[in-house]
């Protein structure tokens, strides 16, 4: 009981110096006060509230994170993951963190607009490199005569057979068709892979996107492959969140008949 009341006053202490202002006295006590109650929730989010007041948001982040592994998905920790990846536009990870705030409160406004808002986000983060990245085609590129300089890293191109006009050349019958121009079949992969990912089937284009980096090492096919695993992740969460939301649902719906 002595410990108990003990904490409890320390508790009331810190407090009062954080309604006082006093941002940087209260985090100086409050660590000292947290090495006698390491296990006190509440002592912890007030150091916490200390040092979003002081602008400490990398420290209090490391302090979120171990609170979150320390109490599990605690609501009001949540809400700081949440909100304090959001101030710093982690984006992925703050939707992370809401959407797990929602499933455990469905009727929070705050974080069924962040949601929606941060969903907005991406998907136009993403559209937005992919439309930075597009390939320009030039119509002296394809005109008869104009030979297109091939990418960085590509094989090079297959010796050109000339005929001469004083002498007859025979060129012997190929038995195999002659390998495509790498423009011509870079052309096409590029297209179908666009194809495909505005269709939703991000496994065929990324698949297409890395044969081509692989291939000609450009940056653009690079931070296309990244765009798409981002959008990956984010699907996969997505789905994951559902689950459980339908499944929360249905523990509900039946109450107490579930045994």
């Amino acid at each position: 009981m002595a410990n108990f009341q003990n904490e409890r006053e320390q508790l009331a202490q810190l407090e009062e110096l954080f309604q006082q202002k006093k941002f940087l006295a209260g985090l100086v006590q409050a660590d000292e006060v947290i090495r006698q109650f390491p296990a006190s929730f509440q002592l912890r989010f007030l150091k916490i509230r200390f040092l979003r007041e002081l602008k400490k948001d990398e420290e209090a982040m490391l302090q979120l994170r171990e609170m979150h592994g320390m109490f599990g998905d605690n609501i009001l920790v949540l809400k700081e993951l949440a909100d304090l990846n959001f101030q710093q536009q982690k984006l992925p990870e703050s939707l992370l963190y809401y959407k797990k705030l929602l499933f455990l409160d469905s009727f929070n406004t705050v974080a069924q607009e962040r949601v929606k808002r941060l969903q907005g986000l991406l998907e136009a983060s993403v559209a937005s490199k992919l439309a930075d990245t597009q390939v320009e085609l030039h119509p002296e590129d394809h005109v008869p005569g104009n030979r297109a300089v091939p990418p960085p890293h590509a094989p090079p191109p297959p010796p050109e057979i000339t005929f001469d006009s004083e002498t007859e050349t025979v060129v012997p019958p190929m038995e195999k068709e002659p390998p495509r121009p790498v423009e011509d079949l870079h052309f096409e992969t590029e297209s179908a892979a666009e194809v495909y990912f505005k269709q939703g089937l991000y496994g065929e284009a990324l698949a297409i996107y890395k044969n081509l980096f692989e291939k000609t090492g450009r940056t653009d096919f690079f931070l296309k492959i990244k765009a798409i695993l981002l959008l990956q992740r984010t699907d996969k969460s997505n789905q994951i969140i559902e689950r459980l939301q339908k499944f929360l649902q249905l523990i509900q719906q039946r109450g107490s008949q579930i045994v």
